[in-house]
Protein backbone atom coordinates (compact mmCIF):
# COMPACT_ATOMS: atom_id res chain seq x y z
CA UNK A 1 0.00 0.00 0.00
CA UNK A 2 1.38 3.39 -0.94
CA UNK A 3 1.89 5.71 1.99
CA UNK A 4 1.31 9.40 2.53
CA UNK A 5 4.89 10.38 1.71
CA UNK A 6 4.66 8.47 -1.59
CA UNK A 7 1.54 10.45 -2.47
CA UNK A 8 3.11 13.78 -1.49
CA UNK A 9 6.27 13.14 -3.50
CA UNK A 10 4.61 11.67 -6.60
CA UNK A 11 2.07 14.50 -6.85
CA UNK A 12 4.52 17.33 -6.24
CA UNK A 13 2.80 18.59 -3.09
CA UNK A 14 5.97 19.87 -1.44
CA UNK A 15 6.48 23.65 -1.70
CA UNK A 16 8.69 24.75 -4.58
CA UNK A 17 10.72 27.01 -2.31
CA UNK A 18 11.90 26.96 1.30
CA UNK A 19 13.05 23.33 1.13
CA UNK A 20 16.29 22.46 2.94
CA UNK A 21 18.06 19.20 3.71
CA UNK A 22 18.82 18.31 7.32
CA UNK A 23 22.35 19.65 6.66
CA UNK A 24 20.90 23.07 5.80
CA UNK A 25 21.41 22.84 2.03
CA UNK A 26 18.84 24.56 -0.18
CA UNK A 27 16.84 22.00 -2.18
CA UNK A 28 14.72 22.39 -5.30
CA UNK A 29 12.77 19.50 -6.84
CA UNK A 30 12.83 19.67 -10.64
CA UNK A 31 11.20 16.29 -11.32
CA UNK A 32 10.07 13.63 -8.80
CA UNK A 33 11.03 10.82 -11.18
CA UNK A 34 9.12 7.60 -11.84
CA UNK A 35 8.13 4.89 -9.31
CA UNK A 36 10.27 1.77 -9.24
CA UNK A 37 8.05 -1.30 -9.72
CA UNK A 38 10.43 -3.61 -7.84
CA UNK A 39 10.99 -1.22 -4.92
CA UNK A 40 7.92 0.93 -4.17
CA UNK A 41 9.92 3.27 -1.95
CA UNK A 42 12.27 4.16 -4.79
CA UNK A 43 11.76 6.79 -7.50
CA UNK A 44 14.16 6.60 -10.46
CA UNK A 45 15.28 9.29 -12.90
CA UNK A 46 14.45 12.08 -10.48
CA UNK A 47 16.07 15.49 -10.97
CA UNK A 48 16.85 17.85 -8.11
CA UNK A 49 19.05 20.84 -7.37
CA UNK A 50 21.01 21.12 -4.10
CA UNK A 51 22.78 24.41 -3.44
CA UNK A 52 22.84 25.06 -7.18
CA UNK A 53 24.16 21.59 -8.11
CA UNK A 54 21.96 19.67 -10.57
CA UNK A 55 21.66 15.97 -9.74
CA UNK A 56 19.90 13.09 -11.49
CA UNK A 57 19.31 9.69 -9.96
CA UNK A 58 17.10 7.85 -7.49
CA UNK A 59 15.18 9.13 -4.48
CA UNK A 60 14.27 6.81 -1.61
CA UNK A 61 11.20 7.51 0.50
CA UNK A 62 10.78 6.53 4.16
CA UNK A 63 7.24 6.70 5.48
CA UNK A 64 8.09 6.31 9.16
CA UNK A 65 9.67 4.31 11.90
CA UNK A 66 8.68 1.01 10.30
CA UNK A 67 11.72 1.49 8.05
CA UNK A 68 14.03 1.10 11.01
CA UNK A 69 16.75 3.67 11.65
CA UNK A 70 19.66 3.77 9.26
CA UNK A 71 19.45 0.24 7.85
CA UNK A 72 17.39 1.11 4.81
CA UNK A 73 19.34 4.29 4.30
CA UNK A 74 22.50 2.25 3.75
CA UNK A 75 20.86 0.00 1.15
CA UNK A 76 20.25 1.43 -2.30
CA UNK A 77 19.55 -1.83 -4.16
CA UNK A 78 22.26 -1.09 -6.68
CA UNK A 79 20.79 2.31 -7.56
CA UNK A 80 22.46 5.65 -7.09
CA UNK A 81 20.36 7.16 -4.28
CA UNK A 82 21.02 10.88 -4.37
CA UNK A 83 18.38 11.87 -1.80
CA UNK A 84 16.49 10.29 1.08
CA UNK A 85 13.13 11.73 2.05
CA UNK A 86 11.60 10.96 5.42
CA UNK A 87 8.54 11.84 7.44
CA UNK A 88 10.72 11.75 10.57
CA UNK A 89 13.97 13.51 11.39
CA UNK A 90 16.59 10.81 11.45
CA UNK A 91 20.15 11.52 12.49
CA UNK A 92 22.98 11.13 11.75
CA UNK A 93 23.08 11.79 8.01
CA UNK A 94 22.67 8.58 5.95
CA UNK A 95 25.67 6.62 4.70
CA UNK A 96 28.02 8.31 2.22
CA UNK A 97 26.64 11.67 3.35
CA UNK A 98 23.61 11.25 1.06
CA UNK A 99 21.35 14.29 1.63
CA UNK A 100 18.21 13.80 3.73
CA UNK A 101 15.02 15.82 3.41
CA UNK A 102 12.66 15.80 6.35
CA UNK A 103 9.02 16.43 5.42
CA UNK A 104 7.40 18.14 8.38
CA UNK A 105 4.00 16.46 8.43
CA UNK A 106 1.65 16.33 11.41
CA UNK A 107 1.06 12.95 13.03
CA UNK A 108 -2.65 13.61 12.76
CA UNK A 109 -2.51 13.80 8.96
CA UNK A 110 -0.40 10.63 8.78
CA UNK A 111 -2.93 8.77 10.93
CA UNK A 112 -5.88 10.09 8.90
CA UNK A 113 -4.29 8.95 5.65
CA UNK A 114 -3.49 5.49 7.03
CA UNK A 115 -6.98 4.99 8.45
CA UNK A 116 -8.64 6.20 5.25
CA UNK A 117 -6.88 3.42 3.33
CA UNK A 118 -7.76 0.72 5.85
CA UNK A 119 -11.51 1.16 5.98
CA UNK A 120 -14.35 3.27 4.68
CA UNK A 121 -14.38 6.40 6.83
CA UNK A 122 -16.98 9.09 7.23
CA UNK A 123 -15.64 11.22 4.37
CA UNK A 124 -12.76 12.92 6.27
CA UNK A 125 -12.01 15.20 3.30
CA UNK A 126 -15.61 16.42 2.93
CA UNK A 127 -15.03 19.77 4.62
CA UNK A 128 -11.97 20.45 2.44
CA UNK A 129 -13.94 19.63 -0.72
CA UNK A 130 -16.74 21.94 0.40
CA UNK A 131 -14.26 24.82 0.69
CA UNK A 132 -12.77 24.42 -2.78
CA UNK A 133 -13.43 27.26 -5.24
CA UNK A 134 -16.46 26.43 -7.40
CA UNK A 135 -14.39 26.37 -10.61
CA UNK A 136 -11.88 23.91 -9.18
CA UNK A 137 -14.62 21.75 -7.62
CA UNK A 138 -16.58 21.43 -10.87
CA UNK A 139 -13.40 20.79 -12.85
CA UNK A 140 -12.76 17.71 -10.70
CA UNK A 141 -16.40 16.67 -11.00
CA UNK A 142 -16.07 16.88 -14.80
CA UNK A 143 -13.11 14.47 -14.68
CA UNK A 144 -15.05 12.10 -12.40
CA UNK A 145 -18.08 12.22 -14.70
CA UNK A 146 -15.88 11.43 -17.68
CA UNK A 147 -14.52 8.41 -15.78
CA UNK A 148 -18.07 7.30 -15.06
CA UNK A 149 -19.01 7.51 -18.74
CA UNK A 150 -15.92 5.45 -19.62
CA UNK A 151 -16.95 2.85 -17.06
CA UNK A 152 -20.49 2.75 -18.48
CA UNK A 153 -19.07 2.52 -21.99
CA UNK A 154 -17.16 -0.67 -21.17
CA UNK A 155 -20.32 -2.26 -19.82
CA UNK A 156 -22.55 -1.14 -22.69
CA UNK A 157 -20.00 -2.10 -25.36
CA UNK A 158 -19.99 -5.62 -23.92
CA UNK A 159 -23.81 -5.80 -24.13
CA UNK A 160 -23.65 -4.29 -27.63
CA UNK A 161 -21.43 -7.16 -28.79
CA UNK A 162 -23.70 -9.73 -27.11
CA UNK A 163 -26.63 -8.17 -29.02
CA UNK A 164 -24.79 -8.60 -32.34
CA UNK A 165 -24.22 -4.83 -32.51
CA UNK A 166 -27.91 -3.95 -32.53
CA UNK A 167 -28.46 -0.63 -30.77
CA UNK A 168 -32.16 -1.04 -29.98
CA UNK A 169 -31.63 -4.44 -28.38
CA UNK A 170 -28.71 -3.03 -26.40
CA UNK A 171 -30.81 -0.09 -25.18
CA UNK A 172 -33.61 -2.42 -24.12
CA UNK A 173 -31.29 -4.56 -22.00
CA UNK A 174 -29.58 -1.54 -20.44
CA UNK A 175 -32.98 0.00 -19.66
CA UNK A 176 -34.22 -3.23 -18.09
CA UNK A 177 -31.44 -3.14 -15.50
CA UNK A 178 -32.41 0.43 -14.62
CA UNK A 179 -35.95 -0.74 -13.91
CA UNK A 180 -34.52 -2.62 -10.93
CA UNK A 181 -33.96 0.79 -9.29
CA UNK A 182 -30.89 -0.45 -7.45
CA UNK A 183 -32.69 -2.90 -5.16
CA UNK A 184 -33.42 -5.47 -7.89
CA UNK A 185 -31.04 -4.29 -10.61
CA UNK A 186 -29.00 -7.51 -10.62
CA UNK A 187 -31.98 -9.80 -11.07
CA UNK A 188 -33.48 -7.53 -13.74
CA UNK A 189 -30.13 -7.70 -15.54
CA UNK A 190 -30.09 -11.49 -15.26
CA UNK A 191 -33.58 -11.63 -16.75
CA UNK A 192 -32.50 -9.22 -19.54
CA UNK A 193 -29.57 -11.49 -20.45
CA UNK A 194 -32.02 -14.34 -21.11
CA UNK A 195 -34.64 -12.27 -22.92
CA UNK A 196 -35.02 -13.23 -26.58
CA UNK A 197 -34.99 -10.07 -28.69
CA UNK A 198 -35.46 -12.29 -31.74
CA UNK A 199 -38.82 -13.54 -30.46
CA UNK A 200 -39.81 -10.03 -29.36
CA UNK A 201 -38.94 -8.57 -32.73
CA UNK A 202 -41.20 -11.02 -34.54
CA UNK A 203 -44.15 -10.23 -32.27
CA UNK A 204 -43.55 -6.55 -31.58
CA UNK A 205 -47.00 -5.53 -32.84
CA UNK A 206 -48.86 -7.66 -30.29
CA UNK A 207 -48.81 -6.42 -26.68
CA UNK A 208 -50.18 -9.65 -25.23
CA UNK A 209 -47.43 -11.71 -26.86
CA UNK A 210 -44.79 -9.21 -25.71
CA UNK A 211 -46.12 -9.48 -22.15
CA UNK A 212 -46.17 -13.27 -22.46
CA UNK A 213 -42.48 -13.32 -23.43
CA UNK A 214 -41.53 -10.79 -20.75
CA UNK A 215 -43.38 -12.46 -17.86
CA UNK A 216 -42.72 -15.96 -19.14
CA UNK A 217 -38.96 -15.64 -19.46
CA UNK A 218 -38.92 -13.91 -16.06
CA UNK A 219 -40.39 -17.12 -14.62
CA UNK A 220 -43.48 -15.26 -13.39
CA UNK A 221 -46.01 -17.36 -15.31
CA UNK A 222 -45.24 -20.35 -13.10
CA UNK A 223 -48.06 -20.92 -10.61
CA UNK A 224 -45.46 -21.50 -7.89
CA UNK A 225 -44.20 -17.93 -8.35
CA UNK A 226 -47.51 -16.53 -7.07
CA UNK A 227 -47.95 -16.13 -3.29
CA UNK A 228 -50.39 -18.75 -2.02
CA UNK A 229 -52.87 -16.09 -0.87
CA UNK A 230 -53.14 -14.73 -4.46
CA UNK A 231 -52.72 -18.01 -6.33
CA UNK A 232 -56.35 -19.08 -6.55
CA UNK A 233 -57.50 -15.71 -7.89
CA UNK A 234 -54.59 -15.52 -10.36
CA UNK A 235 -55.04 -18.99 -11.82
CA UNK A 236 -58.72 -18.28 -12.43
CA UNK A 237 -57.92 -15.02 -14.24
CA UNK A 238 -58.57 -15.04 -17.99
CA UNK A 239 -55.61 -12.66 -18.53
CA UNK A 240 -53.13 -14.83 -16.62
CA UNK A 241 -54.21 -17.98 -18.41
CA UNK A 242 -54.04 -16.26 -21.80
CA UNK A 243 -50.44 -15.22 -21.10
CA UNK A 244 -49.58 -18.77 -20.05
CA UNK A 245 -51.04 -20.22 -23.26
CA UNK A 246 -49.19 -17.66 -25.40
CA UNK A 247 -45.92 -18.31 -23.60
CA UNK A 248 -46.20 -22.09 -23.90
CA UNK A 249 -46.60 -21.63 -27.66
CA UNK A 250 -43.79 -19.06 -28.00
CA UNK A 251 -41.45 -21.01 -25.73
CA UNK A 252 -41.71 -24.05 -27.97
CA UNK A 253 -41.50 -21.95 -31.14
CA UNK A 254 -38.34 -20.06 -30.13
CA UNK A 255 -36.88 -22.47 -27.56
CA UNK A 256 -37.05 -19.77 -24.88
CA UNK A 257 -35.16 -20.02 -21.61
CA UNK A 258 -37.05 -19.34 -18.39
CA UNK A 259 -35.57 -17.72 -15.29
CA UNK A 260 -36.19 -19.57 -12.05
CA UNK A 261 -38.91 -17.58 -10.30
CA UNK A 262 -37.12 -17.93 -6.95
CA UNK A 263 -34.43 -15.58 -8.32
CA UNK A 264 -36.81 -12.70 -7.63
CA UNK A 265 -36.86 -13.59 -3.95
CA UNK A 266 -39.76 -13.43 -1.56
CA UNK A 267 -39.48 -9.75 -0.68
CA UNK A 268 -42.28 -7.22 -0.69
CA UNK A 269 -40.98 -5.54 -3.87
CA UNK A 270 -42.93 -7.01 -6.75
CA UNK A 271 -41.44 -6.64 -10.27
CA UNK A 272 -44.74 -7.19 -12.09
CA UNK A 273 -45.78 -3.57 -12.66
CA UNK A 274 -42.30 -2.64 -13.89
CA UNK A 275 -42.26 -5.59 -16.29
CA UNK A 276 -45.72 -4.63 -17.56
CA UNK A 277 -44.49 -1.07 -18.06
CA UNK A 278 -41.43 -2.28 -19.97
CA UNK A 279 -43.68 -4.38 -22.21
CA UNK A 280 -45.86 -1.35 -22.94
CA UNK A 281 -42.82 0.85 -23.68
CA UNK A 282 -41.47 -1.80 -26.03
CA UNK A 283 -44.85 -2.13 -27.75
CA UNK A 284 -45.10 1.66 -28.18
CA UNK A 285 -41.53 1.66 -29.59
CA UNK A 286 -40.40 4.16 -26.96
CA UNK A 287 -37.20 2.27 -26.07
CA UNK A 288 -35.33 2.79 -29.34
CA UNK A 289 -32.29 4.80 -30.30
CA UNK A 290 -34.27 6.65 -32.97
CA UNK A 291 -36.89 7.79 -30.44
CA UNK A 292 -34.17 9.12 -28.12
CA UNK A 293 -32.37 10.92 -30.94
CA UNK A 294 -35.69 12.44 -32.03
CA UNK A 295 -36.13 13.97 -28.56
CA UNK A 296 -34.70 17.49 -28.85
CA UNK A 297 -35.40 18.57 -25.27
CA UNK A 298 -35.63 16.93 -21.89
CA UNK A 299 -39.39 17.53 -22.00
CA UNK A 300 -39.55 15.51 -25.23
CA UNK A 301 -37.65 12.73 -23.48
CA UNK A 302 -39.99 12.71 -20.51
CA UNK A 303 -42.94 12.25 -22.88
CA UNK A 304 -41.49 8.92 -24.02
CA UNK A 305 -41.98 7.52 -20.52
CA UNK A 306 -45.24 9.34 -19.82
CA UNK A 307 -47.77 6.59 -20.46
CA UNK A 308 -50.27 4.84 -18.24
CA UNK A 309 -50.86 1.16 -17.80
CA UNK A 310 -54.18 -0.23 -18.93
CA UNK A 311 -56.20 -3.41 -18.78
CA UNK A 312 -55.28 -5.87 -16.03
CA UNK A 313 -52.49 -3.69 -14.64
CA UNK A 314 -54.75 -0.75 -13.86
CA UNK A 315 -55.84 -2.45 -10.64
CA UNK A 316 -53.26 -5.19 -10.01
CA UNK A 317 -49.72 -5.01 -8.63
CA UNK A 318 -49.01 -8.67 -9.31
CA UNK A 319 -50.94 -11.68 -10.59
CA UNK A 320 -53.95 -12.03 -8.33
CA UNK A 321 -53.01 -9.09 -6.14
CA UNK A 322 -55.57 -6.34 -6.52
CA UNK A 323 -54.71 -2.80 -5.57
CA UNK A 324 -55.52 0.65 -6.92
CA UNK A 325 -52.50 1.87 -8.89
CA UNK A 326 -53.56 5.47 -9.52
CA UNK A 327 -53.19 6.48 -13.15
CA UNK A 328 -50.45 3.92 -13.66
CA UNK A 329 -47.80 6.53 -14.57
CA UNK A 330 -44.30 6.47 -13.15
CA UNK A 331 -43.24 9.09 -10.64
CA UNK A 332 -40.93 11.85 -11.83
CA UNK A 333 -38.02 10.59 -9.69
CA UNK A 334 -38.36 7.12 -11.20
CA UNK A 335 -38.26 8.51 -14.72
CA UNK A 336 -35.18 10.57 -13.81
CA UNK A 337 -33.40 7.43 -12.57
CA UNK A 338 -34.18 5.59 -15.81
CA UNK A 339 -32.94 8.49 -17.93
CA UNK A 340 -29.79 8.98 -15.85
CA UNK A 341 -28.80 5.30 -15.75
CA UNK A 342 -29.81 4.09 -19.20
CA UNK A 343 -30.93 6.71 -21.73
CA UNK A 344 -28.17 9.28 -21.22
CA UNK A 345 -25.26 6.77 -21.14
CA UNK A 346 -26.64 5.04 -24.23
CA UNK A 347 -27.01 8.31 -26.15
CA UNK A 348 -23.52 9.45 -25.14
CA UNK A 349 -21.92 6.13 -26.11
CA UNK A 350 -23.92 5.96 -29.35
CA UNK A 351 -22.62 9.45 -30.20
CA UNK A 352 -19.04 8.39 -29.48
CA UNK A 353 -19.44 5.21 -31.50
CA UNK A 354 -20.89 7.10 -34.48
CA UNK A 355 -18.57 10.11 -34.01
CA UNK A 356 -21.65 12.29 -33.59
CA UNK A 357 -20.66 14.86 -30.96
CA UNK A 358 -24.13 16.44 -31.09
CA UNK A 359 -25.57 13.41 -29.32
CA UNK A 360 -22.79 13.44 -26.70
CA UNK A 361 -23.41 17.13 -26.03
CA UNK A 362 -27.16 16.54 -25.77
CA UNK A 363 -26.59 13.75 -23.25
CA UNK A 364 -24.40 16.04 -21.17
CA UNK A 365 -26.91 18.89 -21.31
CA UNK A 366 -29.75 16.64 -20.17
CA UNK A 367 -27.67 15.36 -17.26
CA UNK A 368 -27.09 18.95 -16.13
CA UNK A 369 -30.80 19.76 -16.45
CA UNK A 370 -32.07 16.86 -14.31
CA UNK A 371 -32.32 17.43 -10.57
CA UNK A 372 -29.69 15.99 -8.27
CA UNK A 373 -30.32 12.41 -7.19
CA UNK A 374 -31.43 11.70 -3.64
CA UNK A 375 -29.80 8.76 -1.88
CA UNK A 376 -27.80 7.94 1.25
CA UNK A 377 -24.43 8.63 -0.40
CA UNK A 378 -25.37 12.10 -1.65
CA UNK A 379 -26.89 12.82 1.76
CA UNK A 380 -23.55 12.01 3.44
CA UNK A 381 -21.72 14.43 1.16
CA UNK A 382 -24.34 17.10 1.75
CA UNK A 383 -23.91 16.74 5.53
CA UNK A 384 -20.23 17.54 4.97
CA UNK A 385 -21.18 20.74 3.16
CA UNK A 386 -20.58 19.40 -0.37
CA UNK A 387 -23.30 20.81 -2.63
CA UNK A 388 -24.56 18.89 -5.64
CA UNK A 389 -26.80 20.93 -7.89
CA UNK A 390 -27.79 18.52 -10.67
CA UNK A 391 -27.63 14.90 -11.78
CA UNK A 392 -24.22 15.48 -13.40
CA UNK A 393 -22.84 16.47 -9.99
CA UNK A 394 -24.48 13.58 -8.12
CA UNK A 395 -23.29 11.06 -10.72
CA UNK A 396 -19.73 12.34 -10.31
CA UNK A 397 -19.93 12.14 -6.51
CA UNK A 398 -21.41 8.62 -6.68
CA UNK A 399 -18.49 7.60 -8.88
CA UNK A 400 -16.08 9.16 -6.38
CA UNK A 401 -17.65 7.26 -3.49
CA UNK A 402 -17.82 3.86 -5.21
CA UNK A 403 -14.43 3.92 -6.94
CA UNK A 404 -12.28 5.86 -4.48
CA UNK A 405 -13.83 6.27 -1.02
CA UNK A 406 -15.34 2.81 -0.76
CA UNK A 407 -12.20 1.13 -2.10
CA UNK A 408 -9.93 3.31 0.07
CA UNK A 409 -8.12 4.49 -3.05
CA UNK A 410 -7.06 7.87 -1.64
CA UNK A 411 -3.76 7.59 -3.49
CA UNK A 412 -5.49 8.11 -6.86
CA UNK A 413 -8.20 10.55 -5.76
CA UNK A 414 -8.12 14.08 -7.16
CA UNK A 415 -9.75 15.48 -4.04
CA UNK A 416 -7.07 13.89 -1.84
CA UNK A 417 -4.55 16.10 -3.63
CA UNK A 418 -6.33 19.24 -2.40
CA UNK A 419 -6.97 17.77 1.04
CA UNK A 420 -3.31 16.96 1.67
CA UNK A 421 -2.01 20.13 0.01
CA UNK A 422 -4.26 22.17 2.27
CA UNK A 423 -2.96 20.36 5.37
CA UNK A 424 0.70 20.85 4.34
CA UNK A 425 0.46 24.63 4.17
Amino acid sequence: MKGLLHYIWENGLLPETRLHTTAGEELRIISPGTPNAAEPKLFNDARIEIDGRHLCGSVMLHDGTQDGHLGLFDSNNGCQVMLHVSLEKIYPTPANNTPLLHVDCSGELIQEFQEAQKKERQLPCGSTIAQLPATEFHDILSHLLEERFKEKRRIIERIFQQCDQRWDDTLLKVAIRSFGFGIQSDVFEKWASMLSTNALGKHSDNLTQIEAIFFGQAGLLEDASIPYYYRNEATQSAYYNELKREYDFLRNKFNLATLNHSTWGNGSTSPHLRIARLAKLYYLKRITISSIIAAHTLTDLYKLFNHSLDGYWQNHTCFGGTETCGNGCMRQKQVDILIINSVIPMLYIYGKHRKDERQCEKAGEWLHQIDCEENSIIKKWREQGVKTECAADSQAMLHLHRNYCKTNDCINCRFAYHYIKNRLK
